[in-house]
């Protein structure tokens, strides 16, 4: 699990998807993620808003193996982020590929 805080993304190298709405990527604020970026329209559709505090969990779709998705679970308040974030640890965002795993520290 993770925490993060989304922005919309505007052109290269993100594309809209089919309602013509860019993805939403995600800075992971503690914890350990290896995707941060959600679809647009599923981003607008469940009402999250950008530049909230999110607790999050990626996954893998078997439809689409080749991408992380992400899941937002729940909204945090500050207090809440705190308590969290001890928990959690340091942010990184781990990408993995089939040929090497590399873990960015961003925190």
């Amino acid at each position: 699990m993770f925490v993060a805080k989304f922005n919309q993304t505007s052109g290269a190298p993100f594309e809209s998807d089919k309602h013509e709405v860019f993805p939403y990527i995600g800075t992971v604020l503690a914890g350990k993620a290896t995707g941060s970026i959600i679809n647009g329209t599923m981003f607008q559709r469940e009402k999250l808003e950008e530049n909230k505090m999110y607790l999050c969990d990626n996954h893998i779709d078997p439809e689409y193996p080749d991408n992380v998705q992400t899941t937002v679970i729940s909204s945090l308040t500050v207090l809440e982020f705190m308590s969290v974030s001890k928990e959690l640890g340091k942010a990184s965002l781990v990408r993995a590929t089939a040929e090497v795993e590399a873990e960015i520290p961003l925190g």
